[in-house]
């Protein structure tokens, strides 16, 4: 292990102890350089990839949303026709129902009247009979006798 350490020292000087001349730098800049631009070129290059691959991606999710969003739209206007159709019906039906209950009130009023008519017929001949103890003949009513 000594000796080991013993030979990197030395490699250590003699890398140190070098004084290279002027003619012999410049390339070596260069180089330096023009290795550094490569790198720098060739991670923005692989930087626009990955950006150009994300576009795409992004570009893909966009569509899919506006499909299913045009999806959502259409099943919206579907619903709302449906419901549109619906509430005709029921709005139908309940013209249909207020005008049986209209019909059904004219009937009822009608009804109560011959009701209030008969009663009257009814406590009259009771009057008659309490007041001659027998039955006398009934006077035609005129609604019976309108009726063929």
């Amino acid at each position: 292990m000594p000796r080991l350490l013993e030979l990197l020292r030395r490699n250590l000087q003699v890398i140190f102890a070098w004084k290279p001349a002027p003619a012999q730098l410049l390339p070596l800049i260069l180089g330096v350089f023009a290795f550094a631009g490569w790198g720098a070129y060739a991670n923005k290059a692989s930087a626009n990839r990955n950006l150009t691959t994300e576009v795409s991606l992004l570009q893909t999710e966009r569509s899919g949303f506006v499909n299913r969003q045009r999806e959502l739209e259409q099943a919206n206007i579907d619903l709302v026709r449906e419901w549109q159709g619906k509430l005709a019906s029921a709005r139908e039906e309940l013209g249909q129902a207020v005008a049986a209950r209209d019909a059904a009130k004219g009937q009822l009023g009608s009804s109560q009247r011959e009701l209030v008519a008969s009663k009257k017929r009814l406590d009259q001949a009771r009057e008659r009979v309490s007041e001659t103890g027998s039955i006398k003949p009934v006077e035609p009513s005129k609604k019976a006798a309108n009726k063929p």
